[in-house]
């Protein structure tokens, strides 16, 4: 057995290194967060680099993309206590990401095509306008002038992110698709729960909630876009494609 491509060995580790980030949080213990926050997104992008090489198309280098940009955030925002250019140093790296995972998802549903799907695509894509409209607008007031563009320009960026993933509906396999829509609304809780937290009001167990939330959000992505490359179908189209 190849452990580099073992859901359980790799799961196993990103409960760990999950478990370890919010003992580390919710103890001040910076140095057992500092060990344990960026293995999250090694780990996770080892598993899908090892399992998805063999693919090597223009969807798992952006998703591979998408991962590391996450973990340079990841990093930033574990200093932000030190420097609060960290948090926007952050919020660029997650900000890369989101653009990222976007591409990636543009790239599967103009690859498909078709209008098979469309509507239920367009409901949920609404409905995360809606909320992404009035969260902006409800936090919008609440930030320090420099502050303004970056974050609206974010917020912008990942419900854009969350619309991209609604299209894929009835483009993919479906497990897939679900799985990344999934991951997709949970990056938008977690972000809007960071938000919330820090701009708006403290929140009860706000750092757990928004750490559950993302990395239950990476790994629905990584998993459900590996389910779509992997998928026999997609490989057949692939193929066909190439001949």
């Amino acid at each position: 057995m190849d452990i580099r491509k073992s859901p359980l060995v790799n799961g196993a580790l990103y409960v760990a290194s999950t478990a370890g980030t919010l003992v580390g949080q919710a103890n001040d213990l910076h140095g057992l967060e500092y060990a344990c926050k960026p293995l999250l997104m090694v780990v996770l992008s080892s598993w899908f680099f090892f399992n998805s090489r063999r693919v090597g198309d223009r969807f798992t280098l952006l998703i591979q993309a998408g991962l590391f940009f996450s973990l340079i955030g990841d990093v930033a925002l574990m200093f932000q206590h030190l420097d609060g250019f960290n948090f926007l140093l952050g919020l660029a790296a997650f900000l890369v990401a989101q653009v990222c995972y976007t591409l990636a998802f543009a790239h599967n549903v103009f690859a498909v095509g078709g209008p098979e799907g469309v509507v239920v695509s367009t409901v949920i894509a609404v409905a995360l306008l809606i909320h992404g409209f009035l969260f902006a607008l409800d936090l919008q007031p609440r930030l320090d002038e420099p502050l303004v563009p970056p974050v609206m320009v974010y917020a912008g960026a990942i419900t854009l992110m969350g619309i991209a993933a609604a299209f894929r509906f009835r483009r993919t396999f479906p497990t897939s698709f679900w799985l990344v829509l999934a991951g997709a609304l949970c990056f938008i809780a977690s972000d809007s729960l960071l938000a919330t937290n820090r701009f708006v009001r403290p929140l009860p167990h706000g750092d757990l909630w928004i750490m559950l939330t993302y990395v239950v959000a990476q790994a629905c992505i990584a998993y459900g876009a590996l389910l779509h490359v992997l998928d026999p179908e997609m490989i057949r189209r692939r193929k066909e494609l190439e001949t």
